[in-house]
Order: C-alpha cells, then sequence, then structure tokens
C-alpha cells in the first residue's frame, strides 16, 4: 500500500465499532423521520449554527474532477445553501399543506451506506464523516425519481449520547436534476 492510502485508511478507521454503531443508528432514524414526513423532528437534528448545502455539480476534465468536490466547501451556485433560518422555512412550507409541489406528498426512501467517519481537524470533540445515499421517490402514479450521491457531515456528540448535525454538503452524482422538483431533503 502507498503512504497516501495507509493514511486514508488509518484516518477513517479510527472510530471505534461503538462509534460506528451509533453514527449509522443516527443516521438511519435520521432517514427514517424524511421517509416519514416528519420534516420538524428532522430539523431538530441540526445545531442552531448549521448550514445545509447542495452545490450544482459540473462536468469536469478527469484532472481537474476533485476541484468540484473542493469548491462545494466555498459553493458558487446551489440547489440549496440553506442556514438555519431558511431551513426552518423549507420545513414549514413542507408541513403547511401548501405546498403544491408536495400535495399529495411523495413517497420516498432514503438508504445511507458506505459510512466513513473521522474526528475533525476543525472541531476539536466533533466527526466529519462521509456517508453515501440514494433517494429514491415515487409520486401521483407513475413518477420516480432517483438520486445518488454522497454527503459530507461534520456531527456534534450531545449530552444524550446523540449527535447533532453541525454542517452538512451534499453532492449529488449528476450536474443536471433530472426530476420536475427537488423538494426532498437528502
Amino acid at each position: 500500500m502507498t503512504t497516501q492510502v495507509e493514511a486514508e485508511l488509518t484516518a477513517f478507521t479510527a472510530a471505534t465499532q461503538e462509534l460506528q454503531f451509533r453514527i449509522e443508528q443516527f443516521y438511519y432514524y435520521e432517514a427514517e423521520l424524511l421517509d416519514e414526513w416528519k420534516y420538524h423532528a428532522w430539523y431538530d437534528l441540526f445545531s442552531t449554527d448549521s448550514h445545509y448545502r447542495l452545490p450544482v455539480r459540473r462536468n469536469r476534465l478527469r484532472r481537474q474532477r476533485f476541484a468540484d468536490e473542493a469548491a462545494a466547501r466555498g459553493i458558487e451556485m446551489a440547489h440549496f445553501d440553506a442556514d438555519m433560518k431558511t431551513l426552518k422555512l423549507y420545513v414549514n412550507q413542507r408541513e403547511s399543506g401548501s405546498n403544491w409541489a408536495e400535495d399529495p406528498p411523495s413517497r420516498t426512501r432514503h438508504l445511507i451506506t458506505n459510512v466513513r467517519i473521522r474526528s475533525s481537524a476543525d472541531e476539536a470533540g466533533s466527526y466529519d464523516v462521509r456517508s453515501n445515499f440514494l433517494v429514491y421517490r415515487n409520486r401521483l402514479e407513475a413518477e420516480v425519481d432517483l438520486w445518488a450521491g454522497e454527503r459530507y457531515d461534520r456531527l456534534r456528540p450531545t449530552d444524550d449520547g446523540s449527535f447533532q448535525i453541525a454542517d452538512r454538503v451534499v453532492l449529488l452524482d449528476q450536474n443536471v436534476v433530472l426530476s420536475k422538483n427537488l423538494s426532498v431533503f437528502f
């Protein structure tokens, strides 16, 4: 193995099995809340200073590929770029009954995989977590959408042994969103 690969594996395998289990269970609970339309409870999983971003992806040459991921942190253009106040507006809209894009509500299934954890270099006591997702949505009778991608989260432990999402960047594996709307959370 090369030194770079060894360093990456060491950083991601530093999490104990118990921590891995707890974080995965946290993500499964989050997915359940979204699939059951419990948006206010989902919103409560975020810290008060959190940021939720879904940048627009670009097609890049092979040698420029990682510039896309790096640029996601400083977002030039985004489908979502929400602080907690803005995210609360989205959540309130979803639960108001006046969100025409979600009436009747979509049926969704959030699948979370490949959870990789490392201690945050930027915030002591927190974890930088990378995970993959697949979100299936069925609307009305025959409309089906699939989104795949990855999430970069900063998780903070809470006093009750759970976590709060302090930051989330979602990268879709497509640069053009083909669905009629983007009324789901990832």
